[in-house]
This record gives C-alpha cells, structure tokens and sequence, in this order.
C-alpha cells in the first residue's frame, strides 16, 4: 500500500568512503562529496526534487587542525568555486524538497467492485459488492510519505553545522545544501577581520595670502 510513496535512504556522511579534498586552506581541511542524496540509496523522489528544485545536496567532512575553537559560522567561509556562500538552512531545505503528501489522496477514488456484471457493450457493471479499498491505499501512500519527509529534515538538521563548533583536533560531519545552477570545487577559509574603513585624505595647507604691494609714494 506505500508502493508509491517514495522512502528515504539516509545519507550518513560519516560512512561515506570517497570525499574529495579541498586544497589546504590554514587550519582547516574539508572533504565534500556531491549527489548526497543519490549516494544514500533509494531515495528517487528526493533526488528528482532536488533537481527540480535546483538544489545540489553535499555531504562534508571539516577537520580542524588549529589549536583552538572553530565556529562553523563565526570563524570560516564556504568558498564555492571563487565566490562565497551561505549553504540553505537544513529545515527550509528539506521543506523545499519533500514529497508530497496530500497528493495521494486521489487513492480514495479507487475502489474495487467483486462479483458484479459488466455490460460488454456499454462497459457498466451492475451488482456486485464495492469494497473500499481506496482509503487503505490513500492512508498508507500518505504515511509512507509522511514518514520519509520526516527522515529527511531530521537527518538534515542532525547533520546542520551552522553555529557548530569544532574543537582542536576533532572531524565533525555535515550535509549543506546550496542552491546553485551547477557543482563547483568548495573549500573553506577562516573569515578574515573586515579591513577598517580607509582615513579620510588629509586636508592640503591653505595657500598664504599675499600682503598687497605698498602703494607709490607721490611726486
């Protein structure tokens, strides 16, 4: 009855064995493997989604090899390609992909009907017992779906690293999600000070002014 309702594999970047490296950018190193989702198995609804909804879906890896803190969102910058991002927050982007729900409700207009005549030359059947079947697949299509979405945004925002900190030495994990025409080499960087804003040139000295020439004495 959820044949048609599509499930979710979960990603479980952890377990991913490839990632590609960035190139060493200070204390940091990244690893990202792009088609997260595609990755986790059968998960064709959701990848069909993410096309549609002009997402790519990424599962990272971020070491940090200072001797210090590092904030997800304070500290670094994700560099996508030559430019800088912000990845779409874990919960909007697993709304914008979700399968829907409330489509299967047209299973209600499916039922069966045993035992009845079929007229061969108008196609009516008359007699027979209806059984309601459509309920049972409209309820379990829309569980099936309901319950996938949920796997979805959970393991999303369980792999967020917005605000995460990362502590000397340790590898954290995560899933982003960027909304970008096409796939880009990532890496990031430690966001610099922003440079104070430049000192106003300095007035020039006002020019003397001359004493007026005295006037000829009369003859």
């Amino acid at each position: 009855t959820t044949s048609c309702a599509g499930s979710y594999a979960p990603i479980r970047p952890a377990r991913i064995a490839t990632y590609i490296s960035s190139p060493a950018s200070g204390p940091v190193d990244m690893g990202y493997q792009f088609d997260a989702l595609r990755l986790g198995g059968s998960n064709k609804k959701y990848v069909k989604k993410e096309a549609k909804r002009g997402y790519h879906v990424a599962a990272i890896r971020v070491t940090n090899n200072w001797d210090r803190e590092l904030n997800f969102s304070r500290d670094l910058v994700l560099q996508y390609g030559d430019r800088p991002i912000v990845p779409v927050p874990a919960a909007i982007a697993a709304q914008d992909m979700k399968q829907g729900v409330a489509i299967y409700l047209l299973y209600l207009l499916l039922n069966f009907n045993i035992g009845g005549t079929t007229d061969a030359r108008t196609g009516a059947t008359t007699g027979g017992t209806i059984l309601p079947t459509g309920p049972f697949f409209a309820g379990g299509n829309m569980l099936g779906a309901s319950i996938a979405n949920t796997n979805m945004r959970k393991e999303f925002e369980a792999f967020d690293l917005t605000n995460r900190t990362i502590k000397p030495g340790e590898t954290v994990y995560g899933i982003i999600s960027v909304r970008e025409m096409a796939v880009a080499p990532m890496r990031l960087v430690l966001r610099g000070d922003t440079p104070p804003p430049p000192a106003p040139a300095a007035a020039l000295p006002a020019a003397p002014i001359s004493a007026p020439a005295p006037a000829p004495a009369p003859r």
